[in-house]
């Protein structure tokens, strides 16, 4: 009986290890966003967090407001951004140049034609938590919410 007892103990520490280990496995990421692109990120979001067990902390500001906070060196994972201001932020290396993708375009009414970019930080180049965010927000399954929010694939 004390070896069943032990083993039971033994698994249930364990247990609670691999759950400790799991939790703080999952990373929160954090999106800048600007315009709107705001609700798709945040229809998305739910969906996201389900399937890879992360977190999304979302910043919405004005376009401008949030380039400027990129410039200063704040720490972000993903940004979403008009696509010049992400391509200049790109050139000076701000953003990883290389994970820039168009994600929608807008339509009448909201700034028409602006086309939304996402990349990541260089920090986050290498996240597979912010480069599967990136990831879903230019697939097909996020083109019911574009439509919802008035925008298009561009």
């Amino acid at each position: 009986m004390n070896t069943v007892h032990s083993f039971v103990r033994c698994a249930a520490v364990l247990a609670a290890g691999w759950t400790f280990a799991l939790a703080a496995a999952a990373d929160e990421v954090k999106v800048l966003v600007a315009g709107a692109f705001q609700p798709v990120v945040s229809a998305i979001a739910p969906v996201y967090e389900k399937r890879t067990g992360h977190k999304l902390a979302v910043l919405n500001e004005a376009e401008g407001a949030l380039a400027d906070r990129i410039r200063a060196g704040e720490d972000f994972d993903l940004a979403v951004l008009p696509q010049s201001l992400l391509e200049a932020l790109g050139k000076d290396g701000a953003v990883s140049d290389g994970s820039i993708i168009a994600l929608a375009r807008a339509g009448a009414g909201r700034q028409e034609g602006t086309v939304y970019v996402g990349a990541v930080s260089p920090s986050a180049a290498n996240s597979p938590a912010a480069l599967s965010l990136l990831i879903l927000l230019a697939s097909e399954e996020t083109q019911a919410v574009l439509k919802s929010t008035g925008l298009s694939a561009p």
